[in-house]
């Protein structure tokens, strides 16, 4: 399996990306030229890729073979002509070549492990996250959700920020786990900001600046929400996935409150702060929300 590799200082972990768009296109191809669509997919997209698709589909529990295969062949290469003109000249691996650099250069890791990024087409995937691959956890774009990579900057330095604290491997007791999960989103948002501080703050909490405004406005409800389901991680992350009307409460906000709660601990944007955070990312419990 190839690489985009990173000429990179020996200090810093290494990036390895994987651009398995490439083999999309090939599957694009063979289907232009008449080939039967589910029999190209598998041919030319996923056998190449068999453990990563394995694990990746994984993720995705309610799309059976069935399902898989009414996406595959409801495929027309005419849909993906503006990604293929995104993607030329090797653009998503230029920037997260850069990207990279500047990650590590504030974070300076302890761990000198590699990180791999995937670059594929998908047919549902977020637009970015992170994957269990085998013993490792790596990195996934799904490109297809992408109108353009303005961001994809952002969302590289954010799931970089979760990588590296996944790597710490933090015992976190059972009752501390609903803060967790919130005060790391936030802490990602937070690393992404002082990596690209030229990007608003609207890309880095990936929130619109109504909703933005609305969270500093309700910190006090988003308190109150947090402490009633505090100790029910499950509850915290569908109420940050889909809010809930009857707490007045919109999607994809509660994390606001671990970003907020990285900006009152950590004011200045130095970079031994920084460092710091990724050191020993347990401290990071000891924050209030």
């Amino acid at each position: 399996m190839g690489h985009f590799p990173l000429k990179r200082k020996k200090e810093f972990p290494e990036l390895r990306i994987f651009p398995l768009y490439k083999s999309f296109f090939r599957f694009l191809a063979a289907c232009r030229q008449g080939e039967p669509a589910w029999r190209a997919f598998w041919r030319h997209y996923y056998f190449p890729y068999r453990k990563f698709f394995e694990a990746y589909l994984a993720l995705f529990p309610l799309i059976d073979r069935p399902a898989l295969k009414g996406r595959v062949e409801a495929v027309r290469p005419e849909h993906y002509a503006r990604l293929r003109l995104l993607l030329r000249r090797q653009a998503t691996e230029k920037i997260l070549a850069s990207t990279h650099r500047r990650c590590l250069s504030l974070a300076q890791p302890e761990d000198r492990e590699p990180v791999e990024a995937y670059l594929l087409v998908g047919f549902f995937s977020p637009e970015a996250f992170l994957l269990k691959l085998g013993e490792k956890v790596v990195v996934v774009f799904g490109l297809e959700r992408y109108r353009d990579f303005s961001n994809l900057d952002v969302f590289y330095a954010h799931e970089l920020a979760h990588l590296l604290i996944e790597r710490k491997k933090i015992a976190v007791p059972p009752e501390k786990k609903a803060h967790w999960y919130l005060l790391t989103e936030g802490m990602a948002c937070w690393f992404s900001s002082r990596v690209l501080p030229e990007h608003p703050l609207t890309d880095h909490v990936f929130l619109s600046r109504g909703r933005l405004n609305w969270c500093w406005q309700n910190l006090p409800l988003l308190r109150k929400i947090f402490r009633r389901y505090q100790e029910d991680e499950g509850k915290i992350r569908e109420l940050e996935s889909r809010g809930d009307p009857n707490l007045d409460l919109p999607p994809r906000v509660l994390h606001f409150l671990g970003y907020q709660a990285m900006e009152n601990q950590f004011q200045k944007p130095g970079d031994e702060i920084i460092k710091d955070v990724f050191a020993s990312p347990e401290k990071l419990l000891r924050l209030e929300f």
